[in-house]
C-alpha cells in the first residue's frame, strides 16, 4: 500500500505575482522538507497542484496538515490555503514522476480531489481497506468537521498549530517556554483552535488504514 496526496491552491489566480511565487517557493520548501523527512517523492503541476507519493503510508496524514497549515500561517503578508485529497491503496510510482504514475491510489486522490469542496480536505481508504462504505461516511464527516475547524483559523492560530504540529505535540509548558508565555495561555490557545484534535486524528487516520 502507498498513499497519495494531491492537492491545489485556492484561489491562486488572485494572488499579485509576488504573493503567487512567494506561495509557490514556500509550498516547494515544505515539500522538500517532508520530501527528506519522509522519504516522500512530490510533483508541482498546473501552476497551483502539486502531487505527494509516500511509499511509507504512515508519514502522510501528518504531511497532510503539514502543507496546510504551513501554508496558513509561515510566509509574510498573506496566509493561503489549500484543498487536499489523501488516498491509500495500491499503486505503482512512476520512475519519471507522480503525474505520470499509475493505480488505485492514484485514482481514488485525483477523483476525489475534484469533488471535493476548497478548502476543505478528504482521505480515503481503498474498499478492500475501508471495510465498510459507513465507515468511509463517518471518516468524511470527521474530515468535513475538520476542515471547518481549521478553515477559520487565524494567521496566528494556524503558526501556533504549526509549531504544535511540527514539534510531533510537545508539552504545553514546552510550546509555552518556546513563545514566552504561561502554559495555561498556551493551552487555552490551542484548544480554542482545534489543537486537541489533531493527534487523535492521525492516530485515527493510521489505524484505520491498516
Amino acid at each position: 500500500m502507498i498513499a497519495v496526496l494531491t492537492g491545489d491552491l485556492v484561489e491562486s489566480t488572485r494572488l499579485s505575482s509576488t504573493h503567487y511565487t512567494q506561495t509557490i517557493n514556500a509550498l516547494t520548501t515544505v515539500l522538500n522538507h517532508l520530501q527528506k523527512q519522509t522519504g516522500c517523492t512530490y510533483e508541482l503541476f498546473r501552476g497551483d497542484g502539486f502531487q505527494v507519493v509516500f511509499p511509507d503510508p504512515k508519514h502522510a496524514i501528518h504531511a497532510l496538515f503539514t502543507i496546510r497549515l504551513f501554508l496558513n500561517s509561515q510566509m509574510s503578508e498573506v496566509a493561503v490555503n489549500c484543498t487536499q485529497a489523501l488516498a491509500y491503496g495500491e499503486g505503482t510510482l512512476s520512475e519519471s514522476s507522480p503525474g505520470t504514475s499509475n493505480g488505485e491510489a492514484f485514482v481514488l486522490s485525483g477523483r476525489t480531489l475534484d469533488n471535493t469542496r476548497g478548502g476543505e480536505f478528504r482521505v480515503i481508504l481503498a474498499p478492500g481497506q475501508s471495510g465498510t462504505k459507513g465507515q468511509q461516511t463517518a471518516l468524511d464527516i470527521m474530515c468535513s468537521q475538520l476542515s471547518y475547524v481549521l478553515n477559520r483559523l487565524s494567521k496566528k492560530q494556524a503558526d501556533l498549530l504549526y509549531q504544535y504540529l511540527s514539534q510531533h505535540f510537545p508539552t504545553h509548558q514546552v510550546l509555552a517556554d518556546n513563545n514566552n508565555t504561561s502554559r495555561q495561555n498556551i493551552s487555552e490557545r490551542l484548544k480554542s483552535a482545534g489543537g486537541d484534535l489533531l493527534a487523535p486524528f492521525i492516530d485515527y487516520i493510521n489505524a484505520l488504514k491498516g
